[in-house]
């Protein structure tokens, strides 16, 4: 027998699929124990609780441990590959050739859909980052997730009101909007009564019970079960009852809650009665009426009969005397056993539990105690990283065990909760749950009456009568009311209680001319009145249950963010610049010039000093440059004669004496590749009027062995100097006469028409290049200079296919440089690599460098090379991805993938993907296949750290070692740390702010 436990970093799945996929485990051949798990604590308690080891872990790692001997550890592996191999193709990646991914997002999916409502279902702690997509889209949100802060619910009702949306949850389990049921709900039939809900099985307690007299709902809106507490104070309650208000389908209301705070109840009785519609309660408290009771004035009220509440009476018979010992309630539903435990609390006394009516009545860790107990296994603590168990009731399951075994357990009380979203077939698992341990306490001497209370309806997809009477063939006595199945096990127990006789009274206001509210004729959108279709993040299960409804579901792909960044993202959201900053940021990169105006000497424009070297990414002193970069530095250094030979350029290098390197960004800047920059090279000048700022690049030396990838032999070091006597002073003169006889070139205008004709910026300039050379050759043709000198420019320029990348990158830079400095936007204005850092600098932090070590492209290789010669990323050139073109822009270019690898569905999936990180579309630059979409541009920090979608970047790849060259070109993507240190950052400024 052996254990096998591995942990799997960033494969998320939710809690639902998990639970499902551990049971395909489990059953395979030979497998004693399996667990799938997230390593949550609560579920790496369970698995460490199997006898597992288990590793050091994140919570967004995944868990799989199973345990048998050598063939059954192998079908389980199989078993679990196959499952999860299943589940990805039922989420999908792509809906077909060159269709866009998933949305990874709440936000893309309401883009991508149109919808009107969203479902919210992922964990707790990203679930407001999630709801405020919807809002800030004018969407209505239920948000079934709980764990959630009460001061960022606050913060997300407040957000919801003001663009006029209902936010129903957190914590909402259950909602009905124009018979679309979600979450957890029953299959009802339509009437005219409302529901405003702060509880989601009181909710369907409620809807059932009306079901079984024979009326119907308009609506059931949820509200979370904190809603009506002091620090809520029925925000969503009151938005929920003004829009039922004005349904013209709902004649009457009824209000559902747990306990609420007397102070919030009184202050939302008085906002009712001037709704102008009969308002009626069912709120839970001590004096106050059960949800039966308030089911039954409901109807009296409404004119429809009071039925007898249907019962199925337990097989089997029981002995006349009185069951001893204490009542354990274990329940899924948190409602339904808080009204369990006021019902009981005036007969039995104090009743412990994990929610306890008085805090000294609560449970300890071990949830035990001799006396009485009711537990809600639902309840936020018991579901952290696990499904509720209205899904997966194996915590519960395992309970009845033990309290059949507990001698000081007189009655079992019970609930089953049916309906859409819940365990598609709980009946049968609970009745042999129940039947096994009726058996164990017979075992022992003792009877053990069991009590199940089943919230359902006939139309339910399991079927009520079906799961009722397995559940009384089982030995239980099963009852529709949970207050009378309570009453029941009271019974049971020997206390002498009867049910309150009739209606309890009236509880509703007489209905009046509205006054209270100030309402729209159409509230939430007009939410209530539409054919509802839904975007959802999370759990599965909920948008196959929309299915099964014919409703209209589009699922996000979600994923957890970056690991660690939960806090930080929650409070760069929260930042109320953000929005307006990144808006503002986006504008100034789209707006942004690029003329080309001049060609002029670096040591001109740049101010280098001689010994002042530029070079490409962040800063880097020459001890950790990588060989290319260290190549490029020594042959800059025989350039301007610095050195002899290149073991004195390194030397003195190592040295630094009169020696200064610099990131080509800190002088607005931009070098291919090395980058390197000397103050006798030639260095392109391009202006954007617009926002009056001016950016720099060095010349294209071509193709072959260059400076850029870090050779530095014979033939290099000549093609520079001839580059500096010949090329720059030729170029120079094309430019400025140009410049006086038609204006300047406008190299924008270029980027916008090459990506119409298949280049993307970065790769590929095969048709940016000639439209630049048919706008300088007029000129060149006539500067002053020899006809050999001005053919072989010429010949160069002509021959070079890269030769306008070098144009492109400035014109880039200008774009992101206008964007730089914008306080509170978390907008990408820097992306550069030094073969050995890659960094990054954002809007709103300043001139601050995130760096994390570059990452080595993958790719096609040149010749004989491999992967064991490719340098890690460098280059400045990722400043084209930064403006939206380059990778970004690949499906404008599909023929790049014969370069850097991949095939067209790649090209087009990853210029779809990269709109999910960033802030929108550039306004000049169009992708033709895209029906020409603007470019995604403006890459989003947070996006990042919450998709974990990094930025797509095609590049060259240069050799390892100093003077090799170019090897081969690929794609790469930065490294995570860069952004997750900016996300810091922006947090911190964000605070400040």
């Amino acid at each position: 027998m052996a254990d096998h436990v591995e942990l799997r970093t960033g494969a998320y799945f939710d809690s639902v699929t998990l639970m499902q996929v551990s049971r395909t485990v489990a059953a395979a051949p030979g497998v004693e124990a399996a667990q799938v798990a997230m390593a949550t604590e609560l579920n790496l308690e369970v698995i460490r609780g199997m006898g597992f080891d288990v590793p050091d872990s994140a919570p967004n790692d995944l868990v799989v441990a199973i345990r048998g001997d050598e063939a059954a550890v192998a079908a389980g592996q199989a078993a679990l590959e196959s499952a999860l191999t299943q589940s990805r193709s039922a989420a999908g990646t792509s809906a077909g050739f060159g269709q866009a991914p998933t949305a990874r997002t709440l936000g893309g999916a309401i883009r991508l859909s149109g919808a009107d409502l969203a479902l919210v279902s992922v964990p707790g702690e990203h679930a407001v980052t999630e709801a405020l997509d919807a809002v800030r889209a004018g969407v209505s949100v239920m948000v079934f997730s709980d764990n959630v802060p009460v001061e960022d619910e606050v913060r997300l009702k407040d957000a919801a009101a003001a663009a006029d949306v209902l936010v129903m949850g957190p914590d909402c389990g259950t909602a009905v909007v124009g018979g679309v049921a979600l979450g957890f709900a029953n299959v009802v039939r339509p009437g005219s009564v409302g529901l405003v809900a702060a509880s989601g099985t009181g909710a369907q307690q409620v809807m059932c019970l009306l079901d079984a007299a024979g009326v119907g709902i308009s609506h059931c809106l949820g509200v979370g079960g904190r809603d009506l507490s002091s620090a809520v104070a029925a925000r969503s309650t009151k938005q929920a009852l003004a829009a039922l208000a004005a349904d013209p389908e709902t004649t009457s209301l009824v209000v559902v809650s747990k306990p609420p705070a007397p102070e919030v109840l009184a202050d939302l009785e008085a906002y009712a009665a001037g709704l102008g519609k009969p308002v009626h309660w069912a709120t839970l408290g001590a004096g106050r009426p059960d949800l039966t009771g308030a089911v039954e004035s409901v109807l009296t009220a409404v004119g429809a009969d009071v039925p007898v509440w249907p019962t199925w009476e337990g097989a089997g018979a029981r002995s006349a005397t009185t069951s001893s010992g204490s009542l354990r309630g274990l329940f899924c539903g948190g409602t339904l056993a808080d009204e369990a435990m006021l019902v009981a609390g005036p007969v039995l006394g104090d009743i412990r539990s994990n929610i306890p009516l008085r805090p000294e009545l609560a449970l300890g860790a071990d949830l035990r105690d001799p006396g009485h107990v009711v537990i809600d296994f639902g309840d936020d603590t018991m579901t952290r990283g696990r499904a509720h168990p209205m899904i997966d009731p194996s915590l519960r399951l395992d309970r009845i065990a033990v309290e059949a075994a507990d001698p000081t357990c007189g009655v079992l009380l019970l609930d089953l909760v049916l309906g859409h979203g819940a365990h598609a077939d709980p009946a049968p698992e609970l009745a042999a749950a129940v039947r096994a341990a009726c058996e164990t306490a017979a075992a022992r001497g003792r009877e053990l009456p069991v009590v199940v209370s089943v919230t359902g309806t006939t139309s339910d997809p399991q079927g009520l009568d079906r799961s009722a009477q397995a559940l009384a063939d089982a030995g239980a006595d099963v009852l529709l009311s949970n207050a009378a199945a309570t009453r029941r096990a009271l019974q049971l127990l020997g206390h002498d209680v009867a049910a309150p006789e009739g209606a309890t009274g009236d509880t509703a206001y007489a209905s009046v001319a509205g006054t209270a509210t100030d309402v729209g004729a159409e509230p939430l959108h007009g939410l209530l009145a539409a054919d509802v279709t839904v975007a959802a993040a999370g759990v599965s299960l909920f948008s196959d249950a929309l299915r099964a409804q014919a409703v209209s579901v589009t699922e996000a792909s979600w994923q957890p963010p970056m690991a660690g960044t939960a806090a930080e993202l929650g409070r760069v959201l929260a930042d109320p610049r953000r929005d307006a900053a990144n808006a503002e940021a986006l504008r100034r990169m789209t707006a942004a010039g690029a003329d080309l105006v001049d060609v002029r000497p670096a040591h001109e424009v740049l101010g280098l000093e001689r010994g002042t070297f530029l070079h490409a990414g962040p800063p880097i002193e020459f001890g950790r440059a990588s060989g290319p970069l260290k190549g490029a530095l020594i042959g800059a250094m025989l350039f301007e004669g610095l050195a002899d030979t290149a073991e004195e350029a390194e030397a003195k290098l190592e040295k630094g004496d009169g020696i200064t390197l610099e990131p080509c960004h800190h002088r607005d800047a931009v070098g291919p590749m090395a980058g390197v920059i000397s103050p006798s090279m030639w260095v392109y000048e391009l202006r954007d009027e617009v926002h009056d700022n001016t950016s720099w690049c060095s010349l294209n030396e071509g193709l072959g062995k260059v400076l850029r990838y870090g050779a530095y032999g014979p033939e290099v070091i000549d093609r520079l100097r001839w580059m500096n006597s010949v090329l720059g002073p030729i170029l120079q003169q094309a430019v400025r006469t140009r410049v006086e006889q038609q204006g300047p070139i406008d190299v924008k205008a270029i980027i916008a028409q090459m990506l119409q004709m298949g280049d993307e910026g970065h790769n590929r300039n095969r048709a940016g290049s000639l439209m630049l050379l048919r706008e300088l050759l007029p000129t060149m043709i006539t500067a002053d200079a020899s006809s050999t000198d001005i053919a072989e420019a010429v010949r160069f320029s002509g021959a070079n296919e890269h030769f306008f990348l070098n144009l492109g990158m400035p014109a880039c830079k200008l774009s992101t440089l206008a964007a730089h400095g914008i306080p509170g936007s978390s907008v990408v204005t820097t992306m550069a690599r030094n073969g050995t850092d890659f960094g990054i600098r954002v809007s709103g932090t300043g001139d601050a460098w995130f760096t994390g070590p570059a990452n080595t492209p993958e790719g096609l290789f040149l010749g004989s090379f491999g992967p064991d010669d490719a340098n890690p990323d460098i280059g400045d050139s990722a400043i084209t991805e930064t403006a939206g073109i380059g990778g970004f822009a690949m499906a404008a270019a599909p023929a790049i993938v014969k370069f850097v690898g991949g095939d067209v569905p790649f090209a087009l999936r990853a210029t779809q993907t990269m709109y999910e990180i960033t802030v929108g579309e550039h306004t000049a630059y169009q992708v033709p296949i895209l029906e020409f979409r603007g470019t995604p541009t403006g890459i989003d920090v947070a996006a990042v750290a919450r998709t974990s979608i990094l930025p797509q970047i095609n590049t060259g790849m240069a050799g390892r070692v100093a003077g090799t060259g170019q090897v081969g070109a690929g794609l790469v993507t930065p490294p995570e740390q860069c952004f997750t240190q900016a996300l810091t950052a922006l947090a911190a400024a964000a605070g400040e702010g």
